[in-house]
């Protein structure tokens, strides 16, 4: 077949730009099938998307079908020139923004899944403390899994990432901001929900099947240690609370995504005093990005609150500088707290 050569000869629109993010989005996804969900289109919209930018190219951008997704020696141009072209657009957004007062335009957040319910609200007073700030951003929030995120932050498709603190690299910069913990929980059907703690020795545990994180490396090293073994893995967090209710897995959950299903004796915590996984939290952004308002703002106010966290004001900063020639009512309120 001789394909027509439309090759923006002529003008570059939204529409070819358009085609090369859906292009892009395949590749990082791996496949038609996973792009549909990030890029909310059906798989046969696409494949259009993709023959439309093939016909302008002149080239056959990837093989698909039976043996799998495969980019061609001329797709994986085309996708490491698209990569430059959104970084180049991305940098021009920037320099353009540091010409306004009032921040435009739209700025990509990436969150785990599931930290909504964690009791700690840092998270929460960062987001409104940013919306305050920039009225004129719009915000789009992705949900992944934390390998997905810090993918996305790595490649700038996110310009703010939220994830599990990893491997330091030397393009991301991470800024821890909370910890969670999680322990190993068994369905109400499972075989060791109704028995006590003292009596579950490890190698009890070791006969049971766990259900694993794909991408937790502290839980890896739990699943050692108890020498358990993995017969089912899940990218999100929510496919191991699945398998835990069905009865028949154990496996780690965040306490806070727990507690509601412990509330109602659908699933508990095996020797929770034993058992346990620390993971910390980081806010994420590309290095490269940091030229970018918009990530810098977002780091600046997220360094406030957690230095906030980390240095709680003072009873005596609370009373209102009484060090500082204060009144005397702020005296006494001093001598009464000392009294306390």
């Amino acid at each position: 077949m001789s394909w027509p050569h439309r090759i923006f000869a002529n003008q570059f629109t939204d529409f070819e730009l358009k085609l090369l993010r859906v292009f892009r989005t395949v590749v990082d996804c791996g496949g038609f099938s996973p792009a549909e969900v990030e890029l909310g289109l059906t798989k046969s919209a696409i494949s259009k998307h993709v023959s439309d930018l093939e016909i302008r190219l002149g080239v056959r951008l990837c093989e698909r079908g039976r043996s799998g997704f495969a980019l061609t020696p001329e797709g994986e141009v085309v996708y490491d020139s698209t990569t430059q072209l959104l970084e180049a657009l991305e940098e021009f957004r920037s320099r353009v923004n540091s010409f306004h007062s009032e921040l435009v335009g739209t700025v990509y957040i990436g969150f785990i899944e599931n930290l909504v319910t964690n009791e700690n609200l840092l998270l929460h007073r960062i987001l409104s403390d940013y919306v305050q700030s920039h009225p004129g951003l719009t915000l789009k929030l992705v949900i992944g899994s934390g390998s997905e995120i810090d993918r996305a932050v790595q490649e700038r498709r996110l310009h703010i990432g939220v994830s599990m603190v990893a491997d330091r690299s030397a393009k991301i910069i991470s800024m821890p901001v909370l910890k969670e913990t999680s322990y190993l929980y068994c369905g109400r059907e499972h075989e060791l929900f109704g028995v006590e703690d003292d009596a579950i020795s490890n190698d009890l545990l070791s006969q049971c099947m766990l259900v694993q994180h794909s991408y937790s490396a502290a839980e890896t090293i739990l699943v050692s240690e108890l020498d358990l073994k993995p017969r089912a893995t899940s990218h999100q967090t929510e496919g191991i609370l699945f398998l835990v209710l069905a009865g028949r897995h154990v496996g780690f959950l965040p306490s806070h995504m727990a507690k509601p299903w412990e509330a109602t004796g659908t699933i508990r915590a095996i020797r929770p005093v034993e058992i346990r996984k620390e993971t910390e939290i980081a806010i994420k952004a590309p290095r490269a990005s940091m030229s970018n308002p918009i990530v810098r703002s977002f780091l600046a106010i997220a360094r406030k609150h957690n230095k906030e966290r980390a240095d709680p004001p003072s009873s005596l900063a609370a009373i209102g500088g009484v060090s500082k020639g204060s009144s005397r009512g702020r005296l006494n309120q001093l001598r009464q707290l000392l009294r306390d």
